[in-house]
């Protein structure tokens, strides 16, 4: 049902920009001339009690409410539910007007879908995240096509975001030609929240970084700020030094065309081109940052953090990339830049999906220079090395103060690579021929272990070696993995040697085999490379002619040698155990449970005879 509310224009509104009705303090509609009434369509709100309130805004993003009107809502309604998962939880709603806080609090229920549908393709991602929803605490930002919604991204206030605040993009048919900058703080319990909400069909609303146009005024700083992303995460160039942005949290949006290709209109309506070296999404600084179920491609990185040693303040920190479905980035003959390209502290990648770069660009799928480094329950497909793991580049002297600098954890994934184009694994540093004292290349390698477990590798190619571990103060325990090599590999190998100042350090790592499955003709190297440093176990290996998975699920085959035959996970790695794995049916996750005597080697559990 519609009701219509009537709101004079009270004399504190000192600018003909958009007056907003909210519902429950959720954006219901705006309008910019007389006569400031709405329509409010209550089918849409639960049964109860219902405030409605007027908020204006000036040029500036300074705004003023009017007093609450509380109003009774009664609707006859069906709801269905399908495929989905729900949650409940409490919000309160906080409106002030000029003459004292009126707060509304209720229980809201959100259903969401188990997956949606890319905009430009037809597979599917799962995802990680609640319903592109307000959050109830804070002001509700529409962007959209509808009737009442703001235009553009540039008229979004982003330089005013507070915590509990929710960017709320909606599907278009036509892409955003749009780029900003979240500097901000929320809360733990109030993040501030840039989120797409997505077509009946489950498209993504596209920001398209080609003929962009910041929000004029927007206080960036530098002009590299602007000209390397669509989106940065950094705080205002007249905020204090010491600064950054926390709990944010971006999702549910396709990004795309940060390249040098391309132009954009900048804060202060300048035409620029984007740097060769930017990214869809840049963490200049920011901790406590989640980054899930968005579509990413056609940058030169697609997603960069940065961490320098200034101080804590100048460290990523607690970064989450969940659930995103990321590919074609990379610059055409460039090895420098990645389809993720990471260097913070506690960052987990999980549920994603990634295939190969940009055709003709030299990056990886995944290169990380950070502590604390967890990848698990991905599929990753393409790249010169599919996870590179190596040093902490611009913040060592911070990062080596971190227990967690020295432990990696891989596990659960599914990887399929071209071992022709470098090795699967890279792990310690890629800086070579320096000498000890130096604060760069080998003395300030990861000098860790590399816990590599309960994953499935796919190599094909004419060449193809696992893991390329820098010098023997890296060191690896491997277990529970799948190795399969196609026919086509002449030399399958464990492992790839590098280089390095060898009057110093040996190459070629400490690896320790534990119970894995292999391809029959697995050697350590091919017979004319040789490498140095150590490796224990061959003894546990078990080796078939034949793949002892389903070629396109990787589910194991009933009977085969991997099935019931996992070893028991390491102490070391208790605090990581195997709970989920990657469904290749749906592109996300689901939860991996043990079915018979013992967990199957591999990335995924067999759940049945």
């Amino acid at each position: 049902m519609l009701r219509k509310l009537n709101m004079s224009k009270s004399s504190n509104i000192i600018s003909r920009q958009p007056t907003a009705s909210h519902v429950n303090g959720a954006l219901s509609g705006s309008v910019t001339a007389s006569p400031y009434a709405f329509n409010v369509d209550t089918s849409a709100l639960a049964n109860g009690s219902a405030t409605l309130t007027a908020i204006a805004y000036d040029k500036a993003g300074n705004k003023a409410s009017s007093s609450p009107v509380a109003v009774t809502v009664s609707n006859t309604t069906t709801t269905t539910t399908s495929g989905g998962t729900t949650t409940s939880g409490t919000t309160t709603t906080t409106t002030t007007d000029p003459t004292g806080t009126t707060t509304t609090s209720g229980t809201t229920t959100t259903t969401t879908s188990t997956t949606s549908t890319s905009s430009t393709t037809t597979a599917t991602t799962t995802s990680t995240v609640s319903a592109c929803l307000p959050s109830g605490v804070g002001t509700d930002y529409q962007v959209g096509p509808g009737t009442g919604q703001l235009a553009s991204l540039a008229q979004v206030p982003w330089d005013k975001l507070v915590a509990g605040d929710t960017v709320r993009i909606f599907y278009s048919d036509t892409p955003y030609r749009g780029k900003f900058m979240i500097s901000g703080n929320g809360t733990a319990a109030a993040p501030i929240r840039v989120c797409g909400v997505k077509s009946a069909t489950g498209q993504r609303p596209i920001i398209d970084g080609q003929n962009a146009v910041s929000r004029l005024g927007l206080a960036y700083g530098n002009i590299l700020h602007e000209t390397r992303s669509i989106i940065v995460v950094k705080p205002l160039s007249t905020a204090a030094w010491t600064a950054f942005p926390s709990y944010i949290q971006i999702d549910g949006l396709e990004l795309r065309g940060a390249t040098p290709a391309n132009t954009f209109t900048d804060s202060t309506g300048t035409v620029r081109p984007y740097e060769t070296f930017g990214a869809c999404i840049w963490l200049d600084r920011g901790q406590n940052v989640t980054i899930a179920d968005n579509v990413i491609h056609d940058c030169t990185n697609g997603v960069y953090s940065k961490s320098t040693n200034d101080g804590d303040f100048a460290v990523t920190k607690n970064i989450l990339l969940s659930g995103n479905y990321i590919y074609g980035n990379g610059v055409v003959g460039d090895e420098h830049e990645h389809n993720v390209y990471m260097e913070s502290v506690n960052i987990t990648y999980e549920f994603n999906r990634f295939e190969p770069l940009r055709a003709g660009a030299l990056g990886n799928a995944i290169k990380d220079r950070s502590a604390g480094t967890v990848v698990r329950y991905n599929y990753i497909n393409g790249g010169a090395h599919s996870i590179d793991l190596v040093e902490a580049e611009d913040f060592y002297t911070i990062a080596s103060t971190y227990a967690s600098y020295r432990s990696s954890f891989v596990y659960g994934n599914i990887i399929v690579k071209d071992g022709s184009t470098g090795s699967v694994i890279h792990y310690g540093g890629d800086h070579y021929y320096s000498t000890p004292g130096s604060t760069w290349g080998e003395p300030i390698f990861r000098a860790g272990t590399l816990y590599f477990y309960s994953n499935t590798l796919n190599i094909s190619g004419t060449s193809a070696q696992v893991f390329q571990l820098s010098t023997t103060l890296e060191s690896a325990q491997v277990w529970n993995n799948v190795f399969n090599f196609a026919s086509t590999v002449s030399y399958p190998s464990l492992r790839a040697t590098t280089d390095l100042n060898t009057t110093y350090w040996t190459a070629g790592g400490v690896l320790t085999l534990g119970k894995n499955w292999t391809t029959t003709a697995l050697a350590d190297s091919d017979p004319y490379h040789p490498v140095p440093g150590t490796v224990a176990g061959w003894a546990n290996l078990i080796k078939g002619t034949s793949l002892p998975t389903d070629t396109s699920t990787y589910t194991p085959l009933s009977g085969s040698a991997i099935v019931n035959t996992a070893q028991a996970d390491l102490s070391a790695v208790a605090a990581y155990p195997v709970l989920f794995q990657y469904d290749l049916g749906t592109f996300g996750g689901k939860a991996r449970t043990v079915y018979g005597t013992a967990a199957d080697i591999g990335a995924v559990e067999r759940m049945s005879n």
